[in-house]
């Protein structure tokens, strides 16, 4: 799932892509359904998401094979955030990065899934001065954006279409510097707002042969500017699909899609 913009406060308007695939490739004209989650997650459970919204706790938003708007709930930073919610459940806490997230369910070929959208709440339990820095300083996520994906044999630079059968092909993906965004957080054990930097990893997808890690990318103390693989091709001839999605540690993301065309050795 991405979203646009990838951080909302209640209230917004946000819009929602999801990336549906099979093995023959990108599936466009999927038509994908939406719905809010709208239950906290009890304490008991250990699932990043309530059980219950699995079932009728959800708010439909609608159903298209083309990216959906919906308002972000008004109680979203009460139900999923650090303000007090209804019915007796405790706040949630934050995650890494100091952020809280909005779960949404999606439904397609009769699977369902879940993204989550960043939801710009205030801050809970700081000092005054901490909260007026943060509300006044804090700049919201922007969706990281990828370079073309380049592949290379042995140090040199392999075209998309002329891949050996077998042959273990070096994949990267690279982003501009800006990318990986500055921000404020609140560091409770400091009692101060501090300013960090974003992480930015890549997640593999590849209908045949495999890669090497499902995930690479670069840390928050990282200023590299690209993420690599090893991609190990099959031994058939074939058209085989990969996606990349790069993400920010704060809930962004883009997608591309690549089509590798393998000949026989």
């Amino acid at each position: 799932m991405m979203a646009e913009p990838p951080e909302a406060a209640p209230g917004e308007e946000v819009s929602y892509q999801a990336l549906v695939v099979t093995k023959d490739g990108t599936a466009t004209g999927a038509s994908v359904s939406w719905e809010f989650c709208a239950a906290p997650k009890p304490l008991g459970e250990n699932a990043p998401v309530s059980e219950a919204c699995l079932g009728d706790a959800v708010v439909p938003i609608g159903a298209s094979s083309a990216p959906v708007k919906a308002v972000t709930p008004l109680d979203a930073c009460a139900v999923f955030g650090p303000d007090t919610p209804p019915g007796g459940f405790r706040p949630r806490d934050p995650d890494a990065t100091g952020g809280y997230f909005l779960p949404l369910r999606l439904g397609a070929f009769d699977l369902v899934a879940f993204g989550l959208e960043r939801i710009r709440c205030n801050l809970a339990n700081a000092p005054i001065e901490a909260a007026q820095e943060f509300a006044s300083g804090y700049v919201p996520n922007l969706n990281p954006k990828q370079l073309p994906l380049r592949l290379t044999m042995a140090g040199t630079d392999t075209a998309l279409g002329a891949i050996p059968a077998g042959a273990s092909v070096a994949l990267e993906v690279g982003w501009n510097a800006a990318e990986a965004e500055g921000y404020l957080a609140y560091e409770p054990n400091l009692q101060r707002v501090v300013s960090r930097r974003e992480a930015l990893a890549v997640a593999w997808f590849v209908t045949a042969g495999s890669v090497d890690s499902d995930v690479t990318g670069r840390t928050e103390s990282d200023a590299g500017t690209n993420a690599t693989n090893v991609w190990h091709a099959p031994g058939a001839p074939g058209v085989v699909h990969l996606w990349t999605v790069l993400r920010d540690s704060r809930g962004g993301s883009s997608a591309a899609s690549y089509e590798l065309v393998v000949s026989a050795p």
